[in-house]
């Protein structure tokens, strides 16, 4: 490793890298905060390294390389190359770690674009770009000097040192699991102190490696004539001639673990076959596939309907001849967005271009990816947090080489390193999840955009309620809006095949002398609870919710009960003294769950058990306020014992493939009714079910965010989207103690146009987003009188930096505490900066350590 830096010479070239570690500067004062605005690197701060003349031939923009970093040994990526240097002396490249570039061109660009837009350290945006396992952790090397006599002056210098020497060089943690001593880093220190012993560092082995496993096929020597097994080694006899099949296949090599479940040979009779030449075994690699062993059922494309058409065509241009502007393609739930992101993929695809298409939820993926490989069934890759480590590595790998050219995932796919990248699309386009929560706290929807512009690729953005942003965008003329206002009931074999069997009187909707068949969205009955209360109706289901849900089930038809809040009650409280059970460490209720009697915090998961007396006044009267989906499964079951109910939340998800499951589960018709939180209300198609009940309106409505509103309008549209989407129709019902706000009652009307134009003159009036844009600093510190402090000292800070550079255009809001002001255990204050442009305040600002900053945030909580 080269570690003393080189002279700057005429001829050569210097790799300018991204060193992946934190460069953080400790600020304690406001000349520490203020930057000069001519330095313009503190957030994408590079360094130069001389490539030696070896390595010439082999670097490339885009590597991963191993680099002398001040006393430690690091990991960097190249983002250019340069035959000049801006400093005299530079230290060499030590290693390039992959040949094969791990960041494209492209991907480049964008790492600089999210650290400029999102005020984050580029280091930290590129390690988001990576898989998981690729860096690899520094090791520091230990080995003893040859043919020098040690006078060594304890027992534990002379033991450690009789292990470097007869193990030759360890590592730190081969050290410390090869002696017993406490100190042995210290003993470490004094060897080579004294000369016995180096020490250097080096980057260690990587945390995930290519799979391989042990394979076995027939020998090509192999000669029927002379060589076949006699008649009487039967075990034999099956193992060749089921390789000999496998081989006519065209399959070659076959695992050793796959011949022998088959069958059923020992390895004995293995080693006997390769005794006798007629078969060989070595080592193959092979793909971690997540969807291993899944089968699609190939499907011919439908007809489009006239809408799908007019709008196919108009995407089919831009494929073709890209105008650099999104599409937000706003289609009622139900219109047929699917087929034309299908249509969109099989021509890129046939183009020899890659995809990348994006759901909000990892509950999503499962159905997603049943309908894509119907129809590409051998270019897929699946990327999202819940694969494993290796899966995401392997998958990665393939879409890199080109194996693989269609990525479905959730938000961090859009980093795949598609090459050729033709099309992106985003469904569901509005969730809030994908908005990135931490550093670099990005929006899916405007990298999509960004990377779509540095490609050149046609980029769709799918949604029956598109956010206020985006239709916003779209009217200003950013975004290229197509609309898709019906919604398809079937085509021809689909409804023929959802008519088999039922009983005239159960078809709500007749099919008609067409291809396709429109149909409108379900009704929807808004119940006033507080009538239900004068009525003395205390369930938690209003009488009109449980008479359809009673016809639903008698004529089974399936049904969902949507409750966006989980567990059995949302809190505890004392019925003499008040006292309510906090969370110690969040200061927010704890939620009682009664499958294990706890009580749970919901942001750090702290858990207690549920006590019999209030721990203020020893009262035992404890009552449980509020309902979950664990309360309303619980209620469920006691009115409806004969019905098969599954629950779909956070709780019941844990697992890697539970989401799978569950939907599988219902999809089979193997259960009634549904229970979830906003899992379910997202871009599930489920023919059978007929009946939606809203449990309660009013979880996001009445919280202190500005977007509460239009959370619950589109939250309230998509669920009641789960409806009515066969012959059989559908209905949904939406309990509510406001059925006056509008929110409700736009969503009740199916209305997104009369809900927009409501909502944006709100926003003009209060100087909202998007009519500006918010960057919100929060602060956080585990003592609550600092935390008040230092966001009154940046509040002071930033009002004199809008004075002096003269900023009409930007004010403040706060500092107060945030509204979950206490979480982990530590104390939380915000400021809002608000204005047209809250770049030209904050971008030449160095934040001290607790600050996070969160542009364009989704909440401001």
């Amino acid at each position: 490793m080269a570690s003393h830096p080189q002279e700057k010479k005429a001829d050569a070239l210097y790799a300018v890298v991204v060193v992946l570690t934190s460069l953080k500067q400790k600020v304690t004062s406001r000349e520490d905060m203020e930057l000069d605005p001519e330095d313009k690197d503190h957030l994408t701060r590079t360094f130069h390294y001389h490539v030696p003349p070896e390595m010439r031939e082999g670097i490339d923009v885009g590597q991963l390389v191993g680099i002398p970093f001040g006393s430690r040994y690091l990991q960097g990526v190249i983002v250019n190359l340069d035959d000049t240097s801006p400093v005299q002396k530079t230290r060499d490249v030590d290693q390039i770690m992959d040949p094969e570039p791990v960041l494209s061109l492209a991907q480049i660009d964008l790492a600089y674009w999210i650290s400029d837009y999102y005020l984050s350290p580029i280091q930290q945006t590129i390690r988001q770009m990576l898989p998981p396992g690729m860096l690899r952790k520094p090791q520091v090397i230990v080995e003893a000097v040859p043919d020098v006599e040690a006078d060594t002056n304890t027992e534990a210098q002379a033991e450690i040192l009789s292990l470097l020497r007869e193990m030759g060089p360890l590592t730190y943690r081969q050290i410390s699991r090869a002696t017993e001593q406490d100190n042995w880093r210290s003993v470490v220190d004094q060897l080579v102190d004294h000369g016995w012993a180096t020490r250097k560092r080096e980057i260690g082995a990587p945390r995930v490696r290519p799979k391989r496993v042990a394979v076995v096929r027939v020998s090509p020597s192999y000669d029927a004539e002379e060589d076949y097994p006699s008649k009487r080694a039967h075990r034999q006899r099956d193992v060749l001639d089921y390789l000999l099949a496998r081989g006519e296949a065209g399959k070659g090599w076959t695992p050793l673990r796959q011949v022998r479940k088959e069958t059923g040979a020992s390895y004995s009779v293995i080693n006997a076959l390769e005794e006798k030449g007629v078969v060989e075994r070595g080592k193959r690699q092979v793909w971690r596939d997540p969807l291993e062993g899944q089968r699609f059922v190939p499907i011919q494309p439908p007809e489009l309907t006239g809408d799908q058409d007019a709008v196919w065509r108009t995407i089919a241009e831009d494929l073709t001849e890209p105008q650099g502007r999104p599409f937000l393609l706003q289609g009622v739930t139900g219109s047929g967005k699917t087929e034309i992101y299908l249509r969109a993929v099989a021509r890129v695809l046939a183009q020899g271009r890659g995809a990348i298409v994006l759901v909000p939820e990892i509950a999503l993926t499962p159905q997603t990816i049943r309908r894509f490989g119907a129809r590409f069934p051998d270019t897929i890759a699946v990327m999202h947090s819940q694969l494993s480590e290796g899966e995401r590595y392997d998958q990665w790998r393939r879409l890199r080489s080109g194996d693989l050219r269609l990525v479905i995932g959730a938000r961090s796919a859009i980093f795949a390193p598609i090459s050729d990248l033709g099309l992106i699309v985003l469904d569901e386009a509005h969730e809030w999840t994908y908005k990135q929560q931490q550093t670099p706290r990005y929006h899916t929807r405007d990298v999509a955009a960004r990377l779509a512009e540095l490609t050149g690729a046609t980029c769709i953005f799918g949604s029956a309620t598109p956010d206020l942003t985006s239709t916003y965008r779209a009217e200003r003329g950013l975004y290229r809006k197509l609309q898709m206002p019906r919604r398809i009931m079937g085509h021809r074999r689909i409804l023929e095949e959802q008519r088999e069997g039922l009983p005239e009187e159960r078809i709500r909707f007749r099919p008609i002398e067409k291809e396709a068949m429109h149909a409108p969205l379900p009704p929807v009955e808004v119940v006033d609870m507080r009538a239900e209360l004068r009525a003395h109706n205390t369930s938690i289901f209003s009488r009109s919710l449980r008479q359809e849900m009673e016809a639903a089930l008698a004529a089974e038809e399936q049904i969902i009960l949507f409750l966006n809040r989980r567990g059995n009650a949302t809190f505890v409280m004392c019925r003499d003294c008040g006292h309510v059970l906090r969370c110690p460490r969040c200061d927010v209720p704890l939620t009682y769950h009664s499958s294990d009697r706890d009580l749970v915090c919901h942001h750090c998961n702290y858990r207690t058990a549920s006590p019999t007396q209030c721990p203020e006044c020893w009262s035992r009267r404890i009552k449980f306020f509020g309902v979950g989906t664990e309360r309303v499964e619980e209620v469920t079951r006691e009115a409806y014992p004969q019905a098969r109910i599954v629950r779909w939340d956070l709780d019941t998800t844990r697992g890697k493939s539970s989401h799978q499951e569950i939907l599988d589960r219902f999809m089979r018709r193997e259960a009634d009714i549904m229970i979830g939180t906003q899992m379910i209300a997202k871009g599930l198609d489920l023919p059978r079910v007929t009946l939606v009940g809203v449990i309660s309106a009013d979880t996001v409505l009445n919280l202190p965010d500005f977007r509460a509103a239009e959370r619950t309008f589109q939250l309230l549209t998509q669920v009641a989207g789960r409806a009515g989407r066969s012959i059989l129709g559908g209905k949904v019902i939406v309990q509510t103690y406001t059925p006056e706000h509008p929110a409700i009652q736009r969503a009740s009307e199916h209305d997104y146009e009369g809900f927009y134009t409501q909502e944006i003159a709100f926003r003009r009036e209060h100087w909202y987003p998007p009519l500006s844009r918010i960057v919100k600093l929060l602060y956080v510190h585990s003592n609550a009188q600092k935390a008040e402090r230092e966001a009154e000292r940046l509040h002071r800070i930033l009002e004199h930096r809008i004075a002096r550079l003269g900023l009409p255009q930007v004010d403040l809001i706060g500092p107060a505490p945030a509204f979950f002001s206490r979480l982990r255990g530590k104390y939380r204050w915000q400021i809002l900066v608000r204005g047209k442009d809250p770049h030209r305040l904050l971008r030449h600002m160095r934040f001290p350590l607790g600050w996070r900053v969160d542009v364009d945030p989704v909440s401001v909580l």
